[in-house]
């Protein structure tokens, strides 16, 4: 129980800090760039889903077998992409059903997709192999 704290404590920092990175870039695209809403998400989808694979791997989920740190970005990927695949759908309905402002749906669905991304990585894409099966 202490060692699942530390990695939702240490999970929380990293989605922290990616939710700085992501929403800057958001912001920007989006407010000053003047972007479409589903161009910016995707452009800080990418950067955070980089920026986050490392430092979940690396700190939170430390893997004692660095050799498959390739191989388990393929499946971080597919789970990230999913939960984007159902944040991009969920902003875009929002967004042209009820003509809210994008940056305000955006920031609203952030909770869903981040308790979305901490069981996928903890339960699949990250889980540690067990080596003594």
């Amino acid at each position: 129980m202490h060692k699942l704290k530390i990695e939702i404590s240490k999970f929380t920092i990293v989605g922290a800090l990616n939710f700085c990175l992501t929403f800057i870039v958001f912001f920007t695209l989006l407010k000053l760039f003047k972007s479409g809403y589903l161009v910016a998400l995707s452009l800080a989808w990418v950067l955070g889903v980089i920026f986050s694979y490392v430092l979940n791997f690396v700190w939170v989920f430390k893997s004692d077998d660095r050799l498959v740190f390739k191989e388990r970005f393929v499946k971080y990927f597919m789970a990230y992409f999913v939960s984007f695949i159902l944040n991009l759908f969920a902003l875009r309905l929002i967004v042209e059903k009820f003509g809210f402002d994008p940056f305000y749906v955006q920031t609203a669905l952030i909770p869903c997709i981040v308790i979305l991304n901490f069981s996928t990585s903890k339960l699949w894409s990250l889980r540690q192999s067990d080596k003594n099966t």
